[in-house]
């Protein structure tokens, strides 16, 4: 951002703004998307955008930042606590319960990726450390769970971690292709399923 607001009134305009954004982009695309319709959307004059943001991309790497925190945020204190196999299968529940087709907010991450361009730097970066930051608290989850004996011999705590988001991202695109939020679930339950141990089941 090219200035961060200061005041209530300044917060709730970027709110405006990002939200507006993120509506658009997840309707008809990011390059599809100008700044007037943003502006139009959020009721924000061109001044304003210009006041916080230093164009396009700089607006896209604000909404991928802030869609980065929603997802985490939302799933704590799950995230975050992570320790046992009973814990892994929940956060698997909890994210495909998270998850709706008809969110027109949600902006899943992994659908942005294939429109940034060249010129979307920043919004490349904030994207791929907010996957770094999901990833790091998966894995530190999955090792106390490892610690437990509920991981399959030799099951590698990261390489679990970057898989449960290959599958959440993946079985977001399935869910959003057939409007089925189930498929999500069956996802991340398949891997989930491969890496729990024999003491994970009930």
């Amino acid at each position: 951002m090219r200035t961060e607001p200061t005041t209530a009134k300044g917060r709730a305009t970027v709110a405006r703004v990002l939200d507006a954004a993120c509506e658009l982009f997840a309707r008809q695309g990011i390059r599809a998307t100008t700044l007037d319709q943003i502006g139009a959307l959020s009721r924000t004059g061109r001044g304003q955008l210009y006041l916080y943001f230093a164009g396009k991309p700089d607006l896209v790497a604000a909404v991928v930042a802030q869609q980065v925190q929603r997802v985490l945020d939302a799933q704590q204190p799950l995230l975050g606590s992570m320790g046992t196999a009973a814990d892994v299968r929940e956060w698997c529940a909890t994210a495909a319960r998270q998850y709706s087709v008809d969110d027109p907010i949600r902006c899943p991450l992994g659908s942005v990726v294939h429109e940034l361009g060249e010129r979307d730097g920043p919004a490349r970066a904030a994207l791929a450390e907010g996957f770094d930051r999901w990833r790091v608290q998966l894995a530190k989850g999955l090792r106390r769970v490892e610690q437990r004996g509920e991981l399959v011999a030799g099951a590698d705590p990261d390489a679990i971690a970057a898989a449960l988001l290959a599958a959440y991202e993946g079985g977001v695109l399935l869910a959003g292709a057939a409007h089925d939020p189930a498929q999500l679930r069956i996802v991340l339950d398949a891997v989930a399923g491969l890496a729990l141990g024999p003491a994970s089941v009930h």
